[in-house]
């Protein structure tokens, strides 16, 4: 996909609210244009004729006219209401979303952005199916950013300890470019990723948005205490604790650089060579008064098992 830019004023439009916001862009553009046009040609054309032609020439009084005063204050009067018409129904359906549109949550950061999708996923890039309605919860972990996307013709602040909202339907397929519109620190201009707009079709075929999540979705890593949280709830808590109760293997309660005495006699010191060889090896060095049961995990990977030491040195 190439990044979609064309436009005779603005990137192409490229979503439900992006028509009706250039419709409204456009007229109040031509509208101007019209008004300019037609007060300063005039004023223009009447300073070069009828300028004083001597020091000693005075222009006679002119009265006021009612009905031109009235003329030139109502019809902007009415253009400017019909122009507040139109902003506030593109703004008001802007706000609530439609029941079936897809929820992504939207981590801001300095400098960059996380997209969490509903079965889990969390990526560093937005990818949506073209024609469904998109819901975007945003919120950032430190200073303000503000999410936009030129062609959905959508801006909206992303503040710390608060969920801002704002919805679109994308109408074309394409690929462009998420900005941070407010300046957040020296990398403000490198907060930057990329968006994608895709049919939705089978996951097995190339170019869908099915097909996007499943093998081109760029895959945030999740920080090392985060992974290690959930590797426990997946791997370790049917046999290990957090509350110091005694379960099939000791409990990770103040485990982390406790001395332990193993079943050979010796005494080890619980840290990061430790805990890789228990869950490489487990049967190596089996603590005393607990059974050989666990099974090696060489299936985990570096980040997995960083991610567990991260674990254990919290469990106080």
């Amino acid at each position: 996909m190439a990044i979609e830019t064309e436009g005779a004023w603005l990137p192409r439009a490229s979503s439900t609210y992006a028509e009706p916001y250039d419709a409204a862009w456009n007229f109040n553009l031509w509208v101007s244009i019209f008004f300019f046009a037609i007060v300063m040609g005039p004023m223009a054309y009447f300073a070069v004729k009828y300028k004083r032609k001597s020091e000693t020439e005075r222009t006679s009084p002119i009265d006021h006219n009612l009905k031109l005063e009235i003329f030139w204050t109502a019809i902007p009067t009415l253009l400017l209401i019909y122009m507040f018409w139109i902003g506030f129904k593109i703004f008001a359906n802007a706000q609530v979303a439609p029941n079936d549109a897809m929820t992504i949550n939207v981590t801001g950061q300095m400098y960059s952005w996380k997209f969490q999708y509903p079965d889990g996923t969390t990526c560093n890039e937005l990818g949506v199916p073209k024609g469904r309605p998109v819901k975007l919860v945003m919120s950032s972990i430190d200073t303000i950013h503000s999410f936009f996307v030129p062609e959905f013709r959508l801006k909206a602040d992303v503040v710390p300890n608060l969920y801002t909202t704002m919805w679109f339907e994308p109408t074309k397929e394409m690929e462009s470019v998420v900005e941070c519109a407010e300046y957040c620190g020296t990398g403000h201009s490198t907060m930057l990723t990329r968006v994608f707009v895709m049919p939705s079709g089978d996951a097995d075929t190339a170019g869908t948005y099915e097909n996007w999540m499943q093998n081109g979705c760029e895959k945030t890593p999740l920080p090392p205490l985060a992974r290690g949280q959930k590797k426990y709830t997946q791997i370790c808590k049917s046999c290990h604790s957090l509350d110091g109760s005694r379960l099939v293997g000791p409990s990770f309660k103040g485990l982390w650089g406790r001395q332990e005495t193993l079943a050979n006699g010796q005494t080890i010191t619980v840290d990061e060579n430790y805990i890789k060889k228990s869950i490489m090896t487990p049967s190596a060095d089996i603590v005393q008064g607990y059974p050989d049961q666990m099974p090696p995990m060489a299936y985990l990977k570096d980040q997995d098992i960083e991610g567990i030491i991260a674990f254990l040195k919290e469990q106080k």
